[in-house]
């Protein structure tokens, strides 16, 4: 498999969609399914030959992986994206469904063939394991929740559109750091860099940091008012966990910590998503101060 040239099967897993099958635009198809994807641990106890499996006998280990495929995006190889390449186009769609949706949808393998299809088919199949690892879930939602209609609208409206923005070294930096933040196996860590992705995003001053960090990220989300100050206090709170975290002091409420973190960074996110737009430092500085000359009509806070 040449997965920057072939077309591509994601296995999507974690969630459920409540549509069979949804048309994302440019023949970018999302579709109910079902595989089992396998990863039983062996032992052997003998060195291989060159090029030939380990000779018997082999013996099972405890644990392993079992994960259900409940639905397939399908990429074809004429549709590109024109900042990223074909196998990271997949990683962007389903990322933004991950924001959008819920943060338990991940893709444990991808294939060159229809995951229907590939019992049937004379050649043998290319899969390729992605997305296997143990995840921290910031969502709200259960795993294996359902995806919606609104969901795949959204990701409709969105996906094509806002990859321009992975041109923003800071938003693609920040976006990538908010993701990726799932499979960190500490909540102190995946804290640490939530914020990181935060400060890439609002600060540029190394003074008062945590101060114009949170004003800058309320001003953002909230309109003038009590709503902004509760949100600026709000997210002071949180950056003082990333103070300790950062520092090497692990609370045990590092994991509400960072879920409320990854809560404020989805919000500004899908913002920025939704108005095609990373805001600069004078458009932050005005905004601040009560002149929000630069938001256009997506809204004053983005849920």
């Amino acid at each position: 498999m040449n997965p920057n040239v072939d077309n591509l099967y994601a296995g999507l897993a974690g969630a459920t969609l409540v549509r069979d099958h949804f048309d994302l635009g440019r023949d970018v198809i999302v579709s109910r399914t079902y595989a089992h994807f396998m990863a039983p641990f062996l032992m052997a106890f003998s060195p291989a030959s060159p090029g030939k499996p380990h000779p018997a006998p082999w013996k099972p280990a405890r644990g392993g992986l079992g994960i259900d495929i409940t639905a397939e995006l399908s990429l074809p190889a004429t549709t590109r994206l024109e900042h990223i390449d074909h196998l990271n186009a997949i990683w962007w769609i389903v990322a933004l469904l991950r924001l959008k949706a819920t943060s338990s949808l991940f893709v444990p393998v991808i294939s060159n063939e229809r995951f229907a299809s590939i019992p049937i088919v004379e050649q043998e199949p290319e899969l390729m394991p992605i997305e296997i690892y143990p995840r921290l879930f910031a969502s709200d939602r259960s795993a294996n929740s359902a995806v919606t209609f609104e969901d795949l609208q959204w990701l409709a409206d969105n996906w094509e559109a806002s990859s321009k923005l992975l041109r923003n070294e800071d938003f693609n930096v920040a976006f990538q750091a908010v993701d990726s933040s799932l499979w960190n196996a500490s909540p102190a860590l995946a804290l640490v860099s939530v914020w990181g992705a935060l400060e890439r995003l609002f600060s540029f001053s190394t003074q008062e940091l945590s101060f114009r960090v949170s004003a800058h990220i309320a001003a953002y989300l909230e309109m003038p008012g009590r709503g902004r100050h509760k949100c600026f206090e709000h997210v002071k709170g949180l950056y003082n966990h990333r103070s300790k975290a950062a520092h090497g002091s692990v609370a045990k409420d590092a994991l509400t910590a960072y879920q409320e973190t990854f809560a404020i960074a989805r919000r500004v996110l899908l913002r920025m998503i939704e108005s095609r737009k990373v805001p600069d430092k004078r458009e932050l500085e005005a905004n601040l101060f009560g002149d929000p000359f630069w938001i256009d009509d997506v809204g004053a806070t983005a849920h």
